[in-house]
């Protein structure tokens, strides 16, 4: 299996959830698109949508999205599916005829119905498998991973990839003018505008790097938690890790071009996690959101800096690989603790591997990022179903 544009990676929506808010969202467009007069529908959820749903918002946006038709959500905690995000959608239309959909949320805002399970792959624009893969390929053609990216996309990638990196700077400045306590039971207050004015006030401190991607992460990651408008990246409980890098290369005094041509790399290597790994927390844990989303910033870091193709693939692997294990269990079901801090965490640690992939050659290293991959997925398939995503055991289950 080849893959599919690095577009998919990046993508405009709502949180405070990728795979259980705007996937949701768009299982039910997808009902309402497809069926006319419909007279009831009831939609099962399952598993992690069911445990962490409320705290996702996932009861919320079936309702704004089925608003004008009589439904019902069902939360069963007790049957399983192959795939922890799966939901179940009985409709009856007007002339009582009775129809089921079964729509798993695969992560990063993507869903499978019944009509694409089949046709995804004719998607594909890349046709290779493997980082190894596209590396051997550049390595031939004498060729950078940017300039291998802009021969596959569509010939406005360049633009769409400026509109992120715009998208995230609105949802930066607007995490920093909000001041509200989040949504939910814990009653966080926001801390971005405290860091913020804070760093302020503080000589000197606005030159501390790590302090400005801390606030950045923050303002995002908050906005997130609040349902706001975000950029999944490549999901949305790890949406603050890449404006956080961006900011950092902002500070390094790179410019919007150069980073833009960052975030291509940083969607390659998003879209090759997808494919062969999976970026879902409740499949995976937070290793696949989290730690997909520090392999990419660091690969956008080390492109931005001009790195050698197995440099930044070296990168990439040093972030990933040391994400391995890395558990989801957000307290009360909500992206807030531990998810919002997390994000701060792990962009400045795709700092720290962009610089040891410099330092350590790649020419070195016993393990690639496809090996690296291979485990992350291997890891999160033998991580107890506490752990991914179910806000049943670890912080989840011991803070009140």
């Amino acid at each position: 299996m080849g893959f599919r544009s690095i577009k998919e990676i990046f993508r405009v929506g709502h949180g405070p959830s990728s795979s259980h808010t705007m996937g949701p969202a768009l299982a039910c467009e997808y009902i309402l698109k497809k069926y006319i007069a419909i007279k009831h529908v009831e939609v099962t959820l399952y598993d992690s949508l069911a445990l962490t749903g409320k705290g996702h918002l996932t009861d919320y946006i079936i309702d704004l999205k089925l608003k004008n038709i009589p439904h019902q959500i069902v939360f069963d905690t007790k049957k399983h599916y192959s795939h922890p995000n799966t939901m179940v959608f009985n409709i009856t239309l007007s002339d009582d005829s009775k129809h089921n959909e079964t729509i798993v949320s695969i992560g990063g805002g993507s869903i499978v119905t019944k009509d694409n399970i089949n046709s995804l792959n004719s998607e594909e624009i890349y046709s290779e498998k493997t980082l190894g893969e596209i590396l051997n390929h550049c390595d031939k053609e004498g060729i950078s991973l940017v300039d291998f990216i802009l021969k596959h996309e569509d010939k406005d990638i360049l633009n769409y990839m400026s509109y992120i990196y715009e998208q995230m700077e609105a949802c930066k400045a607007r995490g920093l003018s909000h001041t509200s306590t989040l949504p939910g039971k814990l009653k966080l207050t926001r801390k971005a505008p405290l860091m913020f004015q804070q760093m302020l006030s503080t000589p000197g401190s606005e030159h501390d790097i790590h302090l400005n991607m801390a606030i950045t992460a923050y303002a995002v990651s908050e906005e997130n938690a609040s349902g706001g408008v975000v950029v999944i990246a490549p999901t949305c409980g790890s949406c603050g890790v890449i404006p956080a890098c961006i900011t950092y290369l902002q500070k390094k005094g790179y410019n919007k071009y150069q980073i833009t041509r960052g975030l291509l790399v940083a969607g390659l290597i998003g879209i090759i996690c997808k494919t062969n790994a999976s970026i879902s927390g409740a499949e995976a844990g937070c290793q696949a959101e989290i730690g997909v989303a520090c392999a990419m910033g660091a690969a956008m870091i080390s492109t931005v800096k001009e790195f050698s193709n197995s440099d930044i693939a070296q990168s990439a692997e040093i972030a990933i690989e040391h994400s391995l294990g890395l558990t989801c269990d957000p307290v009360d079901g909500y992206v807030q603790i531990p998810c919002i801090e997390r994000n701060a965490v792990f962009a400045i640690k795709a700092t720290t591997a962009s610089n040891l992939a410099k330092v350590i050659p790649a020419t070195n290293a016993k393990v690639s990022f496809d090996t690296s991959l291979k485990v992350m997925y291997q890891t999160g398939k033998d991580l107890n179903k506490g752990y991914r995503e179910t806000s049943t055991k670890g912080l989840a289950k011991l803070v009140q």
